[in-house]
Order: structure tokens, then sequence, then C-alpha cells
């Protein structure tokens, strides 16, 4: 019996021993690790949010340089030493884009008068093949009673590479206005446009392709030809923008240094326009064996304008004469100008 008890006592010793280690036992699901994970994260959070914040006021102390007055143009370090009188001027070596001379603040405001065709021209041969015919229609209506003309007349068709002829020949304004329509249309897909409507539209292109394609900061063209409005301006570092895009489209080129032409339209009639550019001419006091280029312009606002060009063995330059009191000015400026960049 005394046997017995000692049995069932031990029984129920390692019972509570096994029960006490049970309940003593510490939770597998406990997650003191992961708490410290989480403080871990939240700390390199706050420490990335501040770097990102640190970065960003660096970015907004940060201040951007001021864009050149010079446009995609740099200063040359040697510019050259020749005397011009006409109060806007500029030479540019069209190989390294320098500018060789220039004697006016870049940024000014000047009028262009018809050195704009060269626009006209450069856009419409974005949009339209050389050999595509135009006839004049309602947009001549625009055109100024005392505008220079080629006098192309509305029961005439003329393909596009002779209307650009007759911008750069005679300087018509005529031309212009029957290419900004013809172009037009093209723009806005719709042949079924008036003139007048489709000269608008050709327009606003030519101030798009110049902002954001060429590079232009300062210009606002309000026709095709050039003729005066206050609000139809440029820069000489602008229109000079042009002038070297012009020297890349050999359609404009080759009758830039047209000196005359006999002409027939693809309508059977027939013409013959002079260049107004004496730079190009062998019998005039100016002629400059090595000028191929580009445009005259003349308007009382603007004075007497010229886009001039040279070229001899490797050597290209581009003159610009804005401003000038009367002819002998003009082509005399330039004309130094091309001849002292030539011989550099």
């Amino acid at each position: 019996m005394k046997k017995l008890i000692s049995l069932l006592l031990a029984a129920a010793f390692i019972y509570t021993a096994l029960l006490c280690a049970c309940t003593n036992k510490p939770e597998e699901t406990s997650v003191p690790v992961t708490e410290t994970e989480v403080d871990v994260t939240e700390d390199q959070t706050e420490e990335t949010e501040t770097e990102t914040e640190t970065e960003t006021e660096t970015e907004e102390e940060t201040e951007p340089e001021p864009p050149s007055p010079y446009g995609t143009f740099k200063m040359a370090d040697n510019p050259v030493n020749v005397t011009v009188t006409s109060p806007y001027a500029i030479l540019i070596d069209a190989n390294t884009k320098e500018i060789m001379y220039i004697n006016c603040d870049p940024e000014e405001k000047i009028y262009p008068a018809s050195t704009t065709k060269l626009l006209t021209a450069i856009v419409a041969l974005k949009y339209c093949e050389p050999d595509v015919v135009f006839k004049p229609g309602d947009e001549q209506s625009l055109l100024a009673s005392d505008s220079s003309i080629a006098y192309i007349k509305s029961n005439h068709e003329l393909s596009l590479d002779m209307l650009i002829e007759a911008m750069m020949l005679p300087s018509g304004g005529d031309a212009a206005y029957t290419v900004a329509a013809g172009v037009g249309r093209i723009i806005a897909k719709d042949e079924n446009l008036s003139g007048v409507d489709a000269t608008k539209v050709f327009v606003d292109e030519m101030n798009r392709y110049g902002a954001e394609v060429l590079g232009l900061k300062n210009t606002h063209f309000t026709c095709p030809d050039g003729y005066h409005d206050d609000d139809h301006y440029t820069t000489i570092i602008d229109i000079m923008t042009i002038a070297y895009a012009a020297l890349s489209e050999p359609i404009i080129m080759k009758y830039a240094a047209l000196e005359h032409d006999d002409v027939r339209y693809a309508s059977g009639h027939k013409n013959s326009w002079e260049n107004t550019n004496k730079l190009i001419d062998p019998d005039s006091p100016y002629f400059y064996e090595n000028a191929n280029g580009m445009k005259t312009g003349t308007t009382d606002e603007a004075g007497c304008c010229l886009i001039a060009s040279a070229a001899f063995s490797t050597k290209k330059v581009i003159a610009g004469i804005f401003g000038a009191k009367d002819n002998r000015e003009r082509f005399t400026d330039a004309r130094s100008l091309l001849v002292i960049g030539i011989n550099r």
C-alpha cells in the first residue's frame, strides 16, 4: 500500500513539472526582430526623404545659364577690323558659325523688309515639291499697292521653283502671296480654303517653324513678303539664322546667284526678271566676283537691307546690312564685309 502511494506521488510531481515547463516556454510568434526591422526601415525612409529634400534644394539654388544673345552663333576670338556706316551690320563665317564682325545690339528689334522671303521659300520647300504648280487667287488682294512685284497675273500658272525665282530676283510680293496660299492649303489639307485664309495658315507656320525648328528668339512675321507692319519684326541674329538655313537650300541659292533670267511659266506665259542684288551684277560698281546671293529688302521703316553671301575655295561667309540710308551704303558696306571675310 505504501509503495502504491509513493508511485502516485511521483507521477503527480512529474506531471506538475511538465506543466510548468510548457507554461513558461517562450512563444515562437514573438516579433521583436520584426519590430526592430520596422524601426530601421522607418529611419532609412526618413534619411532618404532628407537626402531628396537636400537634392531638391540644391537644384533650386542652381541658376540656369542665361541664353546666348548670339543664338547658335558665337563670337570669334579675333573679330575683323572694318569700317561700315550702316547702323546694323554683321559678318558670319558660314563654316564655323563665328561672328567675325557686329556693330549693334544682337537682340535689338529690326524690320527685315523683303529678306522675309527667305523664310517663305524655306518653309514652302519643306511642304511642297519644286515642280508643283500654283495659280494666283484672292490672296493677291492682300498685296500692298506699292509692293515690289514680278508681274504675275491671275491667268498665270507657275511651279514653286519658278515662284521662288520670282521672289529672289525681282523680289515679287505677288509671287510670295501665291506661294503662301498654295502651300497654306497643303499645310491645312484643304484644297477649298480661300487664298486669304490659306495665307494666314502659311504665315502661322512660318512663325512656328522659325521658333521651333530654327530656334528664332525674337521674331514675328505677319506676311510672306515682308511689307512693313509694326508687328513684323526680327533681330539681326534671328534673320541671319534664317539666312544660314537658306544656304542649305540649293533651289534658293541657285536663283539668289542668278543675275537675270528670261522665264516661261507652266501656263506658257513669258517674262524677264532682273536680280535686285547689285553685288552679283558684273556691270554694277558694287559687283564682287565671289558674291553668290542672297536677298535685298527695302521699306521706309526698315531702310535699305541686304543679306549677302560669298564663297571662294572652301570659305563661305554671310553679311547682313540693315537700316542703310541708300543703295550705295547698303552695297558698299556689304561688299566690304564680304571681301574682308573671304580674304581673312
